[in-house]
């Protein structure tokens, strides 16, 4: 093949029309690219725009239950340290209860156990003299 009987001219313009055509597929594929671009920012944008309603709409139900729960919380503590003061005086209270029954305790068991000590030491002292009498018949 004689490379000087081609035509360059009819091969330069036929690689033209060739990548004109490609060029032109290029740019569809890039129109139909940007398309379905526009569309999902269409669609992330209705998304945006719901969920900032949503979270408007939620602010506005979510605020006034904090501050409900806020003053419920400051309502327990009150009652807390109103509980914490009675256990404190409870204890206080249980506290001289226990140390008045200690002294009743000892007020009442010393003569308790002088009377117990004055029966045994009689008691033995029947017991010798009914040995006493006994070995004496």
């Amino acid at each position: 093949m004689d490379l000087s009987a081609i035509n360059w001219a009819l091969v330069i313009t036929i690689l033209k029309v060739v990548l004109m055509v490609a060029g032109l597929f290029a740019l569809f594929a890039l129109i139909g690219v940007l398309l379905n671009l526009s569309k999902v920012l269409k669609n992330t944008s209705a998304t945006v725009v719901e969920t900032n309603q949503t979270v408007v709409a939620l602010r506005g139900s979510v605020v006034p239950i904090l501050d409900k729960a806020s003053v419920t919380v400051d309502a327990v503590n009150a009652e807390l340290l109103r509980v914490d003061a009675i256990i404190s005086k409870v204890e206080a209270a249980t506290e001289k209860v226990s140390h008045t029954s200690e002294a009743v305790a000892g007020v009442v068991s010393t003569p308790v156990d002088v009377v117990a000590g004055i029966t045994d030491r009689l008691r033995r002292g029947w017991k010798t003299r009914r040995a006493e009498a006994e070995d004496a018949l």
